[in-house]
């Protein structure tokens, strides 16, 4: 599960331990949208801090700035010095699971976030955060429990609509998501992420041109997200334009090498062109995502058979019938790489690749 780029943050942190908040006190929000001036605000902080060594809410309130600003070691400096001077505040706890998480260790964030739950800490933000780390351990129930406690605080608040939207196309309701990510946009009209939920959604249907105007806006908010740029190859390829396809695919793996979808459709364009080698780089990277899916084992047996790596295409096709029995044509294939392997080479062949390997 991936890590998500917004950073759950309340912008005035109250410190009091039974605090319900409404949603027009406080906003979760991203770094691009952050308003005041971290360096400021900061700086005010510091000074503060000189001041008053035992005010825990100060160490709260500077967790959060650095946070904002991305200095995440020191942010959990603070947070935890925050939680050791209020004696466990529920406040400081959830400042606390918030850097956790935004470090990418929900593990870590999530019995601290419960902890503040417990203590009656009361916030929107607490819940969604509660339900986003849920949603990452794929316990959708949880996860839904949460963010409808988190609407009922905050009932028109985008980020609320949007997790929600993340839970709903988890589980399967694709149709109530895009519904969740639309409200997100009409309260927040700039707000990338579920853009580019609805995108994916959307061109998954079929529906590119649709998906167009919500794709385009979110990579102009978001150029270096490797999801976009996928889901950009996949309307360039819908409309015919192969090689601004490839380049954005190229794009997405250079952002992300992880990204499978990326790698797999650049080996079969590369196999398709000829480029052998470039082709098995990119398929053997998604081996472990694919490995079950009869057409890229095909795929790439073929470009290991056209690269002369005749056993390693046998065992893709081997495999290929115990995924698929009823993949009878795999058995032409096994039978020409056996006899490949086992049949001897010619005198002049062996001595022309021994030559080829002493230069």
């Amino acid at each position: 599960m991936r890590i998500w780029s917004l950073v759950l943050v309340v912008l005035s942190v109250g410190l009091a331990s039974c605090a319900t908040e409404e949603g027009s006190r406080e906003r979760m929000v991203d770094l691009q949208q952050v308003k005041d001036d971290p360096e400021a605000q900061l700086q005010n902080l510091n000074i503060a801090i000189e001041n008053s060594r035992r005010d825990g809410s100060l160490y709260a309130r500077r967790a959060v700035v650095l946070l904002q600003k991305g200095e995440l070691e020191k942010a959990l400096e603070d947070a935890e010095e925050a939680v050791r001077l209020t004696k466990n505040e529920p406040a400081s706890l959830f400042v606390k699971a918030q850097v956790l998480r935004a470090m990418g260790k929900p593990q870590e964030a999530l019995p601290l976030a419960l902890t503040a739950e417990r203590n009656s800490y009361q916030s929107a933000s607490l819940y969604v955060l509660l339900s986003e780390l849920y949603l990452q351990r794929k316990e959708y129930e949880k996860a839904m429990e949460y963010i409808l406690k988190a609407q009922e605080l905050s009932p028109v608040n985008e980020f609320v609509f949007y997790y929600k939207g993340r839970v709903q196309e988890a589980s399967g309701d694709s149709a109530e998501a895009v519904r969740n990510y639309k409200l997100a946009l009409e309260q927040a009209p700039e707000f990338m992420q579920p853009q580019r939920e609805l995108a994916a959604i959307l061109i998954d249907k079929g529906e590119y041109n649709t998906a167009k105007p919500y794709l385009l806006q979110a990579l102009k908010s978001s150029p270096d997200d490797a999801k976009l740029w996928y889901n950009r190859g996949l309307v360039y390829q819908q409309e015919q334009r192969q090689d601004s396809a490839v380049l954005a695919y190229n794009k997405a793996v250079s952002i992300t090498d992880t990204l499978s979808a990326a790698h797999y459709r650049l080996g079969v364009y590369q196999l398709a062109q000829g480029y052998d080698f470039e082709a098995m780089e990119h398929l053997e990277k998604v081996y472990k995502v694919y490995r079950n899916n009869p057409d890229y084992l095909v795929t790439l047996a073929t470009a290991f058979e056209r690269n002369g790596l005749y056993t390693k295409a046998l065992s893709m096709y081997q495999r290929l019938l115990r995924v698929d029995p009823k993949a009878t044509y795999a058995n032409r294939s096994i039978a020409r790489l056996k006899y490949r392997i086992a049949r001897p080479m010619p005198d002049s062949a062996a001595v022309r690749l021994q030559e080829q390997i002493e230069r």
